[in-house]
């Protein structure tokens, strides 16, 4: 309901006489407070869900597509509870102005408003900072993930990079004696192997 709708009601009250006018507003008041606090609450119970989901660390796990549209979710009750809480403090200001209702019911109000003003700001402040870790996390995702692909990259390019030789050529060339085509005097041996006649 809009505080002009709202307001109108309270006027058409009035000329029923002060103290229904006052009850009236004050009832309202409590409804809409009662319903901020509800929404309020679902809203933590989704920042506790999301923050959840955030803290996964795994890469293949990644639960990207559930965290979007949660934090897109969040964001509206926030803007909508903002709005809420905003509407709801000028129905404070306005049942204060009115002077139809107690101190005691005043007094209430105003506390009720600072309540939920402060609860909402804890919701907010917490909503940042689960963004924030879940940024942090897609940092370390990023790194893994160009460390594991650079890594394969420089493995494909030589597939027996893995593997050492069996004989290491400085001892082939020091103990065994190099083969008959390895020598550049090839004249020499094959003179060894077949003396001339």
């Amino acid at each position: 309901m809009s505080s002009s709708g709202l307001f109108g009601n309270s006027a058409v009250n009035a000329a029923e006489g002060p103290k229904s006018s006052g009850v009236s507003v004050h009832s309202e008041f409590n409804k809409r407070a009662s319903k901020i606090g509800l929404g309020i609450h679902q809203t933590s119970q989704k920042l506790a869900k999301l923050a959840k989901l955030a803290k996964r660390t795994s890469v293949f796990d990644d639960p990207t597509v559930e965290i979007q549209e949660l934090t897109a979710v969040i964001k509206q009750d926030i803007t909508a509870l903002n709005s809420a809480v905003v509407d709801l403090q000028l129905l404070c200001n306005s049942q204060n102005e009115t002077g139809n209702i107690s101190n005691d019911t005043t007094s209430h109000s105003t506390t009720v408003v600072d309540n939920l003003k402060n609860r909402l700001m804890s919701a907010t402040k917490e909503f940042k900072e689960v963004l924030t870790m879940r940024t942090e996390n897609m940092k370390v995702h990023e790194n893994r993930r160009q460390l594991f692909s650079s890594s394969a990259t420089k493995d494909s390019t030589n597939p027996f990079i893995r593997q050492r030789p069996l004989v290491s050529r400085g001892s082939a060339d020091s103990t065994a004696p190099p083969a008959p085509w390895a020598n550049d005097s090839a004249s020499s041996s094959s003179s060894q192997l077949f003396p001339p006649r």
